[in-house]
């Protein structure tokens, strides 16, 4: 399932940020204050990756429940969205507030 796969993504990079907490400065951009623009770039690349691999599964999904695949778009930038700013909260709490625990229970809502 499509909304499945696209939920498993978000939750293997929230799981993968709660595991390597510097990886989330790099991510958010705050270790990147001052370094070469290419390492902005390529974080900045590897976000729209992501994203395309969001739309790609929420287009299957789409396409299989019979919806309209214009709208997963929005909803993969939806997803990216939240991702991002899970990982901003999660530094800005100094790593406590884990991110999959809030989206465990904010799964259903962002998904629907």
């Amino acid at each position: 399932d499509g909304t499945q796969q696209a939920a498993k993504l978000v939750e293997m990079l929230l799981a993968f940020a709660e595991k390597n907490p510097g990886m989330v400065r790099v991510m958010t951009g705050d270790a990147l204050v001052g370094e070469h623009e290419r390492l902005q770039a390529r974080m900045n690349q590897f976000f729209d990756r992501f994203e395309a691999t969001l739309k790609q599964a929420l287009r299957l999904a789409a396409s299989r429940e019979g919806g309209a695949e214009d709208h997963a778009a929005t909803r993969a930038g939806v997803l990216l969205c939240y991702t991002i700013g899970s990982l901003h909260q999660f530094a800005r709490s100094g790593f406590t507030k884990k991110p999959s625990e809030t989206f465990s229970a904010q799964r259903r809502y962002l998904l629907a």
